[in-house]
């Protein structure tokens, strides 16, 4: 199959995979990851046209020849799991724990920030306007206060946050002389 058919099995494959394995790299691109994206649906769009076409050139052979139809199954389940499950088989956002707190935040143009601290003292924070920017990195809570430490200081500026009860927000600090913190509303607890 691979040698016969080297374009549409190894093309299947790469989206297939970078598909499943995006939680690991949308986050590295920035302002480039939703281009990223939209090449890889085009590409999709491409595969589906030519699995198509493939399953016709198959129906007039009557399914004679072994690999097309080994091509056209795995065809079939990596494009079918792409539409199924878009952001991968598996999650790997339960891997990382199960959330302490779970923020969110929406701003103008629908651009929206996310907080997860977890469990097992790793914090995530996601900020998608116009691009998409990830920062993974440890945390620890001293009373209502988070300090932050191991993360790319490039995609996260805040050195410290509060949990403020009162407002149910996580306010965060970007230095000690910060008199406008970011407030994050807390979904989940």
């Amino acid at each position: 199959m691979i040698k016969e058919y080297p374009l549409q099995f190894t093309t299947t494959l790469i989206l297939f995979l970078l598909m499943n394995l995006s939680y690991f790299w949308e986050g590295e691109f920035g302002i480039l990851t939703f281009p990223i994206f939209i090449i890889l649906f085009i590409i999709f769009f491409i595969l589906f046209f030519e699995l198509i076409r493939q399953i016709y050139i198959s129906t007039k052979e009557k399914f004679a020849k072994k690999n097309r139809n080994y091509l056209l199954g795995f065809m079939i389940i990596c494009l079918t799991s792409i539409i199924i499950k878009p952001t991968g088989i598996i999650n790997f956002d339960k891997l990382e724990g199960e959330n302490l707190y779970f923020a969110q935040a929406e701003g103008a143009a629908n651009c929206t920030s996310t907080l997860q601290l977890k469990k097992t003292n790793k914090f995530i924070y996601e900020s998608i306007c116009f691009g998409m920017d990830k920062t993974k990195g440890n945390y620890e809570i001293d009373k209502n206060l988070i300090y932050f430490k191991n993360f790319d200081k490039n995609k996260f500026q805040f050195q410290y946050g509060k949990i403020n009860v009162k407002n149910n927000t996580i306010d965060l600090y970007r230095d000690k002389n910060d008199k406008n913190p970011f407030s994050i509303p807390i979904i989940n607890k």
